[in-house]
C-alpha cells in the first residue's frame, strides 16, 4: 500500500533523510522505532504529503504522490487520518464538535447524520455520551481517545500514529495499545505507528523498522528484532547509550 523509495529529505544542510527505502502492506500495524530527533516524524509528514523529499518516491497503491499537484494530493490524504501526539483537539470545541469537524468540513453529511457517525466514532473508542464535554474536562488518555475518534470519522484506509502513548502511564499505555490493536481488526487499517516505548512497540507491531542516521537499518517481525543481531538495534532495545556500544 505504501512504498518509500530512495527518500532524502535535508534542512538547512542538516541531512535527516538519507535513502529511506521501506514497504508498508495493507493491513498491517508497523512500528518505526529510533532516537528522538531521528526524523521519525519528519518520515511520517512525507508518508501523507505535508512535506516533499529533496529526492525520492512516495508510492500510495502505485501512486507517486511525490509527482502530484497540491490538489491531487489532497485527494489521496482523505484516505489517511491521524493521531497526533499531544492529540491536537480544539480547545474551545466540545468532544463532539472535534470529531465532526473534518466530517463538517469536508462532506454534506447533515447535522443529524454527523451527530450520528460522532456517537458511533465515541463508541468505537469506549467514550460513548461526552459529546458536550471540552477538552479541558479529560484526562490525557481520554484525549488520546478523542484524537482517534477524530481520526476515524472519515473512515481512512490509513492511519499513522505520532507517538500515541506518550505521557501516559502504564495503564493507560495498555489501554491505548489494546485499542489501536481493536480498531484495526474491526477495520481492517493499515497503521504507521512511531513509537520510543519498545514494550507498546512489541505488542502491537506486525513489523518493526528502525531509524538511525537518516536511514532504516533494519525491518522485521517483532521475533527477528528481539534476536537482532546488528549492535545498534540491540543497544536501542536495551537502552544502551551509543558510546558504550561503539567503544564495546
Amino acid at each position: 500500500m505504501i512504498k518509500l523509495v530512495d527518500l532524502h529529505k535535508s534542512f538547512n544542510k542538516l541531512k535527516v533523510l538519507d535513502g529511506i527505502n521501506l514497504e508498508i502492506n495493507k493491513g498491517e500495524i508497523i512500528v518505526i522505532i529510533g532516537r528522538s530527533g531521528g526524523g521519525k516524524s519528519v518520515l511520517l509528514k512525507h508518508i501523507i504529503g505535508l512535506i516533499r523529499p529533496d529526492a525520492g518516491h512516495v508510492f500510495i497503491d502505485d501512486v507517486d504522490i511525490t509527482q502530484l499537484k497540491e490538489k491531487d494530493i489532497y485527494k489521496i490524504r482523505r484516505r489517511f487520518g491521524m493521531l497526533f501526539q499531544d492529540a491536537a483537539l480544539f480547545d474551545s470545541m466540545t468532544v463532539g464538535q472535534n470529531i465532526a469537524f473534518p466530517l463538517a468540513e469536508h462532506t454534506d453529511l447533515s447535522k443529524k447524520e454527523i451527530a450520528q457517525i460522532v456517537a458511533g466514532k465515541l463508541a468505537d473508542v469506549g467514550l460513548s455520551g461526552i459529546e458536550d464535554k471540552y477538552p479541558s474536562e479529560l484526562s490525557g488518555g481520554m484525549k488520546k481517545r478523542v484524537g482517534l475518534a477524530r481520526a476515524i470519522a472519515m473512515d481512512p484506509e490509513i492511519i499513522l500514529f505520532d507517538e500515541p502513548t506518550t505521557g501516559l502511564d502504564p495503564i493507560m499505555t495498555a489501554a491505548i495499545d489494546e485499542l489501536i490493536l481493536g480498531i484495526q481488526r474491526r477495520l481492517n487499517l493499515t497503521c504507521v505507528v512511531i513509537s520510543h516505548d519498545i514494550q507498546s512497540t512489541f505488542k502491537i507491531a506486525n513489523k518493526i523498522a528502525m531509524l538511525y542516521k537518516g536511514k532504516i537499518i533494519e525491518t522485521g517481525d517483532p521475533e527477528s528484532f528481539r534476536n537482532s543481531e546488528n549492535p545498534i538495534v540491540q543497544g536501542f532495545l536495551q537502552g544502551i547509550p551509543e558510546d558504550k556500544i561503539i567503544s564495546s
